[in-house]
């Protein structure tokens, strides 16, 4: 009986890593998509480069960190990012201060105009989605806003777990 319970648990752990393979494809095409689709108009509108949009997504969620914190979280090379959140304050999205334990670091910090950007795009995107939402059955556009939760765990997981 034991075997069979091995082999029980051995299945179990092969079905949850299909599984997770499953969710990781469906979740990075969904990466992939969304900007493409209904991200496009937003992004539009309030065009910015690829590399002032990956800072300014690490500090809206992570507001505080370094420019070196910055470059290396985003795996660039740290003049690249210098120059990046040189823009990035010079259109107002972003603010330096000065570290309170160490004057020689300058902390970065979304401003209220880029919480408000923020803001619109994902009113954006909420309006945009609702529409392809409502061509789904009813059951499914249920079990997708009642996986919110969950999926935002996996989010604040997968960001606690990023190399630092």
């Amino acid at each position: 009986m034991a075997t069979e319970r091995g082999s029980t648990t051995v299945e179990a752990a092969a079905g949850d890593r299909t599984a997770a393979r499953d969710l990781a494809v469906v979740l990075h095409d969904l990466g992939w998509l969304l900007p493409r689709t209904i991200g496009l108009a937003a992004a539009r509108q309030e065009p910015l480069p690829a590399s002032e949009l990956e800072v300014m997504r690490l500090l809206v969620r992570r507001p505080g960190l370094s420019v070196n914190d910055v470059a290396r979280e985003l795996g660039l090379q740290p003049s690249n990012a210098s120059t990046a959140i040189r823009l990035l304050i010079a259109r107002g999205t972003l603010e330096r201060r000065q570290d309170s334990a160490d004057a020689r670091v300058a902390r970065l910090f979304p401003t209220e105009a880029a919480y408000a950007a923020r803001d619109r795009r994902e009113r954006s995107w909420g309006e945009q989605l609702a529409g392809v939402l409502g061509g789904l059955p009813a059951a499914d556009r249920a079990r997708l806003t009642a996986a919110v939760p969950a999926l935002r765990r996996l989010a604040a997981r997968l960001a606690d777990d990023s190399p630092a």
